[in-house]
């Protein structure tokens, strides 16, 4: 509170103190000059003039132009989804999220309440997660989470292509040959650039591709990390200019990549005038890890077969991944199991191929091609079943360690043997169909993709 006039006639000390109160101080209690010790913040960046924002005058009339040639099928799928990378550098990250979300993929996994939902942290099969906050991911490793989570993937460098290929590719992705084609996309196109070549700061940078302008030949960047740039239209030759320059931590160019998924259903409600998008991924039973135990099993597998010049055996396996017969949780250091499925076919389909593995383990206890005797894979059956695997939530998919060991056993083989070994015991079972067998196929090779893998960064 000021005092009045009267207060400070009458109180002439009172003068004096609030004088030296409110006395001019020295430059260096109110300095301006930013504090040398502080970092600097930023908000946003401008874009440079080679880069159009996709929200100008000009950048919307590039979008009305592609719109109406049919560049930009895959733009409204990728829009609904594109959101903020929530770390610096987890471009690589939520531009995977982005387009696991447009393919409408169920991660069969809780997101935040009743909800299955992708966000980046279920995206650790083939990286440490809090590596990837420091470092980023490499264009090999992207190729890696895609695959793990049952995508297609077509990888192609910078390097081993062309612009006209390039081109070829963006214009098959992205393009529809009727502009009213209003079918949901199963394929988006996703790049890894380095951001210098196109005069913007940083160094390697992931981006979906959500439009191609065939009249300005220009390609619309949806670039995640929206607090520096927003969506931008960049002239296409720039673009595959920008995926040439050899990323320092591999020693290759970066490139771009076509991820699809070939599970999409799409059902109609005609009642609601509705469309549903609902499908499942490539894996119904497990989700892979990335750990130390995986790496070294990787270099497991590789010594044994380089001592016994043959392919590894069901008992070292075992052995293995029991710690020598002491620890039947262990292998979950490979695998986790999914959530329980949630519609009858679903059901049925993870219940025969469990019925198909356990088939499959009796029929190689018996094989006198192995050198595993029945009663010691009995007897760590009987332990592997033991109460104290019970330490998987009632949620998931109840499976035991020793199933799980003969299918990280069979994905530890050689494709053709693996397949084979599939395909000889459903011919003699004739109970499965074969789904179930495709199925299987698929969980083994998704878990040997995942250990090939896990020495990749």
């Amino acid at each position: 509170m000021v005092p009045s006039a009267t207060t400070v006639m009458k109180c002439p000390g009172r003068v004096l103190s609030l004088f030296l109160l409110f006395r001019p101080r020295p430059a260096q209690f109110f300095s301006l000059a930013p504090d040398q010790n502080m970092t600097p913040t930023f908000y946003r960046k401008e874009l440079p003039s080679n880069a159009i924002s996709f929200s100008s005058g000009e950048g919307r009339m590039i979008f009305e132009s592609a719109m109406s040639r049919g560049g930009a099928f895959t733009f409204f799928a990728l829009i609904e989804q594109l959101q903020t990378q929530p770390e610096p550098a987890y471009c690589g990250l939520t531009t995977l999220v982005i387009v696991l979300n447009a393919l409408a993929v169920d991660p069969r996994r809780l997101w935040k309440g009743p909800w299955r939902w992708y966000d980046e942290r279920f995206l650790n099969c083939c990286v440490d997660l809090e590596k990837v906050k420091e470092t980023g991911i490499s264009f090999d490793t992207f190729a890696c989470l895609a695959k793990c989570q049952g995508l297609g993937v077509e990888a192609t460098r910078g390097s081993d292509s062309t612009v006209d290929e390039f081109r070829q590719v963006v214009r098959h992705i992205c393009t529809t040959s009727s502009p009213s084609d209003y079918s949901h996309p199963t394929s988006f196109l996703i790049v890894s650039y380095t951001r210098k070549v196109i005069g913007q700061t940083g160094s390697g940078h992931f981006s979906p591709i959500g439009a191609y302008d065939e009249v300005s030949d220009s390609v619309l960047l949806l670039d995640t990390a929206r607090f520096k740039y927003g969506p931008h239209w960049v002239k296409l030759e720039l673009l595959f200019k920008a995926l040439l320059p050899l990323d320092p931590s591999t020693g290759k160019s970066r490139g771009y990549m076509v991820l699809s998924y070939d599970g999409l259903e799409v059902e109609s409600d005609s009642r609601l005038q509705n469309t549903h998008l609902s499908n499942l991924p490539r894996s119904v039973l497990f989700r892979p890890q990335i750990s130390q135990a995986v790496r070294e099993y990787k270099q497991f597998v590789k010594k044994q077969g380089e001592k016994n010049q043959c392919e590894i055996d069901l008992q070292s396996v075992l052995s293995f991944w029991t710690q020598n017969y002491t620890n039947d949780t262990y292998v979950w250091e490979l695998i986790k199991p999914q959530l329980k499925p949630v519609d009858s076919d679903e059901i049925k389909l993870v219940e025969s191929i469990q019925e198909l593995v356990r088939v499959m383990i009796d029929e190689t206890i018996l094989d006198s091609n192995l050198t595993l005797k029945r009663q010691e894979c009995t007897s760590v059956i009987n332990e592997c079943c033991s109460a104290s695997s019970q330490i998987l939530s009632q949620r998931y998919i109840q499976i035991n360690p020793v199933e799980s060991i003969f299918i990280v056993y069979l994905a530890s083989l050689s494709e053709e043997t693996r397949r084979s070994i599939v395909k000889s015991t459903m011919q003699k079972s004739k109970q499965y169909d074969n789904t179930v067998g495709d199925q299987l196929l698929a969980e083994i090779e998704l878990i040997a993709y995942a250990v090939e893998a896990s020495d990749m960064e």
